[in-house]
């Protein structure tokens, strides 16, 4: 599997809280106050009225998915980054050589009450390498939402159950559940179960940004600031003035893969043209799409939109709707065609038409710029939680990063912006290991 060497320490040490064996501590306010190998298959909790079953491959899982889906239809706090169609396809496409620890809870009856699909990875950080456990879909930079898949009402029960496996099984050194939602009532009460053991935790917060859409589309754009609302009103209008203009949405299978292609060129086009790889250079990440794309259609929850001038496609957006949220994965655009503003006038149309549709939601994932803001986004945030072992090298390892990261912050501090922009790429450079690319 390859090693995505992301230090996951340093993203989630950046700017924390941390609480250490003797500093007990209540939940942090983001989660309080705003709501290894196994040697065998089954192992009971201490509390015996939950069984835990650990699943090291995907064929495995299967069997549960009948189950997995109900606790998607009762939990309305799971997003589409917690359904078994996102997940299998990351983790074939990413994890296929990783070490799977998929874990299962069941009562007495052998209900499914809840499932966190973890995996083994290796970080690097200042000590040469520590082993984590990371939820399926954290790593590669295209997950958000992560979330424990818990049974409404089994939240406590499921975490203190998680938290005596992990202390029965320690062939692990750091537990990194990143991109949760901060609202996500699972996370809270692991939290509580942690602070009640006294065991060190890191949690820091990344932002996000998404649009709640109104009734109607005039309502939309009465919102939007007076300096802004043109691009979206004006320029598809000039657009249809001056070229064959046409929106249209990927319906089947067969329109599938080119509009993939279409897709990974345009974004590669103005990526490359910045002098960056672009996210699609990495194979793996193609055929996740692939994969996913295809489950997505299938199930009708793909929103992979084309703006065409004159026949030739020259902007992409790879949204996909849950539930009455849309959530953007991924667009592009032909730089040639920058100044026709044709990235604007397809927002725009999709935006359109996802408020006569009924759509609640557009959501920009992970991050929050005047760009978002400008389309009428408001900010949010996800929950990065780490933590460890009590005395163990884990625990040593977060505090160990702490204090790096706070001798980090003081360099941000006192450097010019392009000198420590500079320094950044170097580290990259250093610390990225790119992969052999075969086509797709």
């Amino acid at each position: 599997m390859k090693v995505f060497q992301q230090q996951i320490l340093m993203r989630s040490c950046a700017n924390a809280d941390i609480a250490f064996v003797g500093q007990r501590q209540p939940p942090p306010e983001s989660l309080a106050a705003r709501p290894c190998r196994v040697p065998q298959n089954s192992q009971p909790s201490m509390d015996r009225s939950i069984e835990i079953k650990t699943y090291h491959s995907w064929a495995s899982l299967k069997p549960l998915i009948p189950a997995w889906e109900e606790i998607l239809k009762e939990n309305a706090e799971l997003s589409i980054f917690s359904t078994p169609e996102w997940l299998s396809s990351w983790w074939e496409a990413f994890g296929a050589q990783g070490h799977l620890q998929a874990l299962g809870f069941f009562d007495k009856r052998g209900k499914l009450l809840g499932l966190i699909p973890l995996y083994e990875d290796l970080l690097y950080g200042r000590l040469p390498r520590v082993k984590a456990l990371r939820l399926v879909g954290d790593g590669s930079g295209d997950s958000d939402n992560l979330d424990l898949i818990l049974r409404p009402g089994n939240e406590r029960e499921c975490c203190r159950a998680f938290v005596e496996w992990l202390t029965a099984h320690r062939e692990w050194d750091v537990c990194c559940l990143n991109t949760m939602p901060r609202t996500s009532t699972g996370a809270r009460a692991l939290l509580l179960e942690l602070a009640a053991r006294n065991w060190p935790t890191i949690q820091t917060e990344s932002a996000n940004a998404a649009i709640p859409l109104p009734a109607s589309w005039e309502s939309y754009v009465a919102g939007l600031a007076g300096h802004f609302r043109p691009l979206v009103t004006r320029y598809p209008l000039r657009l249809a003035q001056r070229f064959e203009s046409r929106v249209d949405r990927c319906e089947d299978s067969g329109q599938l893969r080119e509009a993939l292609d279409n897709l990974f060129t345009l974004h590669q086009k103005r990526w490359n043209l910045a002098s960056e790889p672009g996210s699609f250079r990495s194979y793996e990440r193609r055929q996740f799409y692939r994969r996913m794309a295809e489950a997505f259609l299938y199930r009708g929850w793909l929103e992979f939109w084309q703006l065409r001038l004159d026949g030739k496609v020259v902007a992409a957006q790879f949204c996909f709707r849950y539930r009455d949220t849309v959530y953007l994965l991924q667009e592009g655009f032909d730089p040639q065609f920058a100044a026709h503003k044709v990235g604007y006038a397809l927002r725009a149309e999709m935006l359109r038409r996802f408020v006569e549709t009924g759509a609640d939601r557009y959501d920009f994932l992970g991050g929050f710029n005047t760009h978002k803001q400008n389309w009428g986004a408001q900010p949010g945030a996800y929950v990065n939680l780490c933590f460890a072992f009590p005395h163990s090298l884990g625990s040593f390892c977060m505090a160990l990063e702490k204090c790096g990261t706070g001798s980090k912050e003081w360099l941000r501090r006192r450097v010019p912006s392009p000198v420590w922009q500079a320094l950044h790429r170097v580290k990259v450079s250093l610390t990225t290991r790119t992969a052999e690319l075969p086509a797709a």
